[in-house]
């Protein structure tokens, strides 16, 4: 492909761009695009193209016919959000030569249409943009695969070192409420990650809101206990206002299994729930029999 020599001077291509409202028509636009242009000022102008839309998409399939699919023409064809611009990107997935993230950035508004293979090379790809645009697509898949299928996709990424990844897969999970996938942000919980990461899977799991992750969110805070991260584990305890009688009925678990005190189980109550969920007169036989002598205790103290 030829390229012909770029129009008017950057300076004034620039200003106009700057005026308010931007006069610029989409052939215009089109006209002062130029593969030897600084990269933010094609980025300008193909930002500025996509934005028209309908009225956007020829002159963008015409520049790429000129000039070959350059990073910012596919993404004005994505911004314009028509089906043939949508056509004209899956299309491209075919091509070894194609700027793959930017062809998946591209396509981001269209992930259903995507296949899963393509996502799934994204996810497995060890740059860590690679993965955030797939981590973008897959979002149009998750209410279509199993909880099985939805986490090998996502493993890769829940082990990432790179806190953006780790997370990015984390706010995917929290959409869905099986137990496989509480469970797994409860093992994300337990791997020591970076602050970030945890605070994210814990919100998740707080944000699920099941039996399953109340159950899982006091057996974290059980494991935390007496570090600032169990403040933050009560933050999220205190918030499952529609399981509260799951929460104490774990509780009174754990004190007949002798792994809580009577005194903690106390505390965590009025912490959550800033009342005592032992009110029925339970929380006081437990307080009587712990002044008793050490033969009068039933087995279960």
């Amino acid at each position: 492909m030829v390229a012909a020599q770029p129009g008017p001077a950057d300076a004034l291509v620039w200003q106009c761009l700057g005026q308010r409202p931007c006069r610029l028509t989409p052939q215009e636009l089109a006209r002062f695009f130029h593969p030897e242009r600084p990269q933010d000022l094609r980025l300008a102008l193909a930002e500025r193209l996509g934005m028209q839309n309908e009225r956007g998409l020829q002159p963008c399939l015409a520049l790429i016919e000129r000039y070959g699919p350059q990073p910012e023409l596919l993404m004005a064809l994505g911004m314009t959000h028509q089906p043939d611009a949508r056509a004209a990107l899956l299309r491209y997935l075919d091509d070894p030569d194609i700027d793959r993230l930017a062809l998946l950035r591209a396509l981001a508004g269209w992930g259903r249409h995507v296949p899963l293979a393509v996502i799934r090379e994204a996810l497995q790809h060890p740059g860590q943009a690679m993965r955030l645009a797939g981590m973008e697509l897959l979002q149009f898949h998750a209410r279509l695969l199993t909880a099985p299928q939805l986490l090998r996709l996502a493993e890769p990424l829940l082990g990432d070192i790179r806190p953006p990844v780790a997370i990015a897969a984390i706010r995917l999970l929290q959409r869905r409420n099986e137990p496989l996938l509480a469970g797994r942000l409860a093992h994300v919980l337990q791997a020591d990650p970076p602050e970030a990461v945890w605070e994210a899977a814990l919100h998740a799991l707080g944000c699920i809101g099941t039996e399953t992750s109340v159950t899982l969110l006091l057996d974290c805070w059980l494991a935390c206990r007496g570090t600032p991260g169990a403040v933050d584990v009560l933050h999220q305890l205190a918030a499952q206002f529609r399981h509260q009688h799951i929460l104490r009925q774990r509780l009174e678990e754990l004190l007949q299994e002798g792994k809580i005190t009577v005194d903690e189980t106390a505390a965590l109550l009025l912490e959550v729930n800033g009342q005592d969920l032992f009110a029925d007169g339970r929380k006081g036989d437990l307080g009587s029999d712990q002044d008793q002598p050490e033969k009068e205790r039933s087995p279960s103290s």
